[in-house]
């Protein structure tokens, strides 16, 4: 499964929490899912457990930042359903307004990535091996530590 580690932290956003982000992150996988016909069972991909080190040149940003994710295998998705699967996922975030790229549908391998709107965080929708889905989302860099005002 691929994760993304990128900072995304848009300039006109407050900085927010751990505890919001994961919160959001854990919203944003959630609402999609619910959506899904076959509804898939999330089986948590455990490496996207571990922060990531906020490495972003563009703003000069503090070592101490770090990017949250989570990435979740979709088990239970029939391998003749991927596609239509995928598209749903496509149509609910394109329907919250976020910004959507899409490839591999072509020949059976989808994947589908964006951006959340207004608060930046990263959505991706990725075939693994195996002929199984993946859904995750990536904060945008929060600092490190700070779980609560």
């Amino acid at each position: 499964m691929v994760t993304l580690a990128a900072c995304t932290e848009a300039p006109s956003m407050p900085a927010i929490t751990e505890s919001q982000a994961l919160n959001r992150i854990d919203q944003l996988i959630h609402e999609s899912v619910s959506t899904l016909h076959p509804q898939p069972e999330l089986d948590l991909y455990r490496p996207s457990l571990n922060p990531a080190l906020c490495v972003d040149a563009t703003d000069g940003g503090s070592e101490k930042r770090i990017i949250l994710n989570r990435r979740y295998y979709l088990r239970g998705v029939p391998k003749d359903r991927l596609i239509e699967v995928a598209t749903q996922v496509k149509n609910h975030w394109e329907s919250q307004g976020h910004l959507i790229v899409t490839h591999g549908f072509d020949i059976g391998r989808p994947d589908v990535s964006g951006r959340t709107r207004p608060d930046d965080f990263l959505l991706s929708l990725t075939w693994t091996e195996g002929d199984v889905l993946g859904i995750g989302a990536t904060s945008p860099c929060v600092w490190s530590g700070v779980r609560g005002r």
